[in-house]
């Protein structure tokens, strides 16, 4: 697809949306290009780089090269609106169902010589198999609780530049990266080469990691999070905090209030531990 100078804001075509969201599925992960356009891409890092200068910004640092901008759809609405930007929602409605939701937002900034650069899986290892069983049928798809939308806002066509690597198919293992060489099937690590603003959709099961930047620029990679909706996620979700239930669990064991509500009783009621 020829992508436009200023990115795309409408749903791919049918049958470019159905391929994208099959190799979602078989690889783990599915570039589409030229969403965001470059000016687009040039004012979100801008932006990154304003906020973290910002003492209350909320930043993980890594040493002075590596740092991860945390939440930063607090702080401008560009950010926030990515959330609805097509075609990323109707991708992302295509595999998490149509009341997917927002879980999370940050954007990693590798300076030269900087990466997470360990092979592993986001959190935990959602589908475990024991060692007899080498892998989960590729004829079927997983389910996905939750998947994330990366979006270099630089330019990672080169080794050099840091490029998210991948093992293709490796969501289902059912098991975790053994070393720092993985191969899975036979099939050993590739870089994900893409310009800025181009996305992949990707399944955090899939074993992955960030190749050292060697190059002489900054890599930006922001990482949209969504979550799935509906009755699924909804059987996920602690107790809604109401006048009534804090009045039971006034004074109650913290582990009790910490199983119902997730919170202090003094936070304010509401929904908690939202997907």
């Amino acid at each position: 697809m020829n992508a436009k100078p200023d990115g795309l804001t409408a749903p791919l075509p049918a049958d470019e949306a159905r391929e994208a969201i099959e190799r979602f599925h078989r690889d783990g992960f599915a570039v589409v290009r030229g969403v965001l356009g470059r000016e687009e891409c040039e004012f979100l890092r801008r932006r990154t780089d304003e906020i973290a200068d910002d003492p209350a910004a909320a930043v993980q640092t890594g040493g002075s090269g590596l740092f991860i901008l945390r939440d930063p759809e607090k702080r401008d609405i560009a950010f926030a609106r990515l959330f609805i930007r097509e075609p990323i929602l109707s991708l992302v409605r295509a595999i998490l169902g149509p009341e997917c939701r927002f879980c999370a937002q940050n954007v990693i900034r590798s300076n030269p010589g900087f990466a997470i650069s360990h092979w592993h899986v986001d959190d935990i290892l959602e589908y475990p198999l024991p060692p007899e069983v080498p892998s989960w049928d590729a004829r079927t798809n997983l389910p996905v609780m939750w998947m994330s939308v990366q979006m270099p806002l630089s330019d990672v066509m080169t080794l050099e530049s840091g490029p998210t690597e991948v093992v293709r198919g490796s969501h289902r293992a059912g098991r975790l990266p053994a070393n720092e060489n993985p191969v899975y099937q036979g099939r050993a690590a590739e870089p994900v080469f893409c310009r800025a603003g181009d996305i992949y959709l990707f399944n955090h099961q899939v074993w992955h990691r960030g190749r050292p930047n060697t190059s002489a620029n900054t890599r930006y990679l922001m990482q949209l999070q969504f979550g799935r909706g509906g009755s699924i996620a909804h059987r996920l979700q602690r107790a809604e905090r109401t006048p009534e239930l804090d009045r039971i669990l006034e004074g109650a064991d913290p582990a009790l209030v910490e199983i119902m509500v997730g919170a202090p009783m003094h936070s304010a009621p509401g929904h908690h531990n939202q997907l």
